[in-house]
């Protein structure tokens, strides 16, 4: 493993080949068709849905997976598709448009909501399941919204320490667009980017906790992966689903492949991995603790 002049971290050869040989290969969903009418009568929703809330690379695929093993919740891979229609709420000139037609923003509201909850609904019956979830980190810039749409939704939130979420991001193999603007305003300094990138998102998931505290179960990847059983027995108390040991060995079910970090597919079982950052040099580590305040101490983490 090296460490370049810009502080990323270059695995070498034989680990990404290793990685990938390591790598599980996720069947693809079977298509579906057009949904029976009954999904579109909201008086007949399932359960409350369930949202994976984090900063990419905090383990949230891990917390999808785990979800997606229980036999009464699906969740599938990363959705990304409830952003771009939020965008309609946030557009004046849209909403003027539907309001000339009759309809108000509470109506345009309630007709997404349905409208969403089709597809997951759909996906959910299709798999034997009675609840659904979703995992997509990009929501983070719309949790309220999520929140105005779904009333009755629960939002699980994983916090990582940011410098080995950073350390993550600083891959040299990878390229995570979203943080490509903070990288630009860190002087081209991917570490530091990462830093700030992973400080602005809990921030934001920070402030929305806030206000919606009784929505939302908090947990620490730290603690997720040294006392597992633990963290998630509580975890599923608190969504009002019965404790199923078996969702500790996900590696053992079948899930749907997609859009998600690669990583979960070479980690079989919950284990331990912190502490990466110290490949770091001293000062990268300095400059990126720097770059994830003042969440890094408003989170605890030292």
């Amino acid at each position: 493993m090296k460490v370049t002049l810009q502080g990323r971290v270059k695995r070498s050869f034989v680990a990404r080949v290793v990685g990938r040989l390591k790598e599980g290969r996720d069947k693809r969903a079977p298509r579906l068709g057009p949904p029976p009418p009954s999904f579109w009568d909201e008086t007949e929703h399932a359960a409350p849905p369930i949202f994976v809330v984090g900063c990419q690379r905090s383990g949230t695929s891990l917390i999808r997976r785990i979800l997606d093993s229980h036999s009464r919740i699906t969740c599938p891979p990363e959705s990304h598709f409830i952003l771009p229609m939020i965008q309609v709420l946030r557009d004046e000139r849209a909403l003027r448009g539907l309001s000339s037609m009759g309809y108000d923003k509470t109506t345009v509201e309630a007709v997404l909501a349905v409208f969403i909850r089709t597809f997951f609904e759909r996906y959910a019956e299709e798999q034997g399941k009675q609840r659904w979830a979703d995992k997509t980190p990009q929501y983070v810039a719309c949790l309220r919204e999520l929140q105005t749409l779904f009333g009755d939704a629960k939002f699980i939130i994983l916090v990582r320490n940011g410098l080995d979420v950073a350390f993550s991001l600083a891959d040299a193999h990878r390229h995570y667009p979203a943080i490509d603007e903070y990288v630009t305003a860190s002087n081209g300094s991917v570490p530091v980017g990462a830093g700030r990138f992973w400080a602005e998102q809990n921030r934001k998931i920070e402030d929305f906790r806030k206000g919606f505290g009784e929505s939302c179960f908090s947990l620490r990847y730290e603690d997720l992966t040294t006392h597992p059983e633990s963290v998630l027995r509580e975890m599923f108390s608190f969504l009002g689903e019965p404790w199923e040991a078996d969702v500790m060995e996900y590696g053992r079910f079948s899930h749907h492949g997609g859009v998600e970090d690669p990583d979960v597919r070479r980690r079989r079982r919950i284990e331990p991995n912190s502490g990466r950052h110290r490949n770091w040099p001293p000062h990268v580590q300095e400059a990126v603790r720097h770059a994830c305040e003042p969440m890094l101490s408003l989170l605890n983490y030292e």
